[in-house]
């Protein structure tokens, strides 16, 4: 048995338009995603809508991929969803913080 490919966990549940908003918020594309999980797009969309399980591999490069705080809000365990990207924390350029 292929230790990736252990589907004998219970499938994870995600929220489709969470997801979507998630994924969105990250500037991704659910094709993205899919190619950088090596999954096909209609793979990720069925275990997006709960037709299928994946492995936990797969799972773990979704969660990295959304970041923390989007894979909260995807999988409803966050009420509110914000960009954690590192982009979202650094100041905007051009603006000198120390004149004020």
């Amino acid at each position: 048995m292929n230790p990736t490919s252990d589907r004998s966990q219970p499938a994870q549940t995600f929220y489709r338009r969470r997801f979507r908003a998630a994924v969105e918020l990250r500037g991704l594309s659910m094709e993205g995603i899919a190619r950088s999980c090596e999954v096909s797009y209609r793979h990720l969309s069925f275990v997006v809508t709960g037709q299928r399980k994946t492995s936990t591999a797969v799972l773990a490069k979704i969660r990295a991929l959304l970041g923390e705080a989007g894979w909260l809000f995807a999988t409803g365990n966050s009420p509110a969803l914000c960009d954690d990207s590192p982009a979202a924390a650094a100041p905007p350029v051009g603006i000198d913080h120390a004149a004020d």
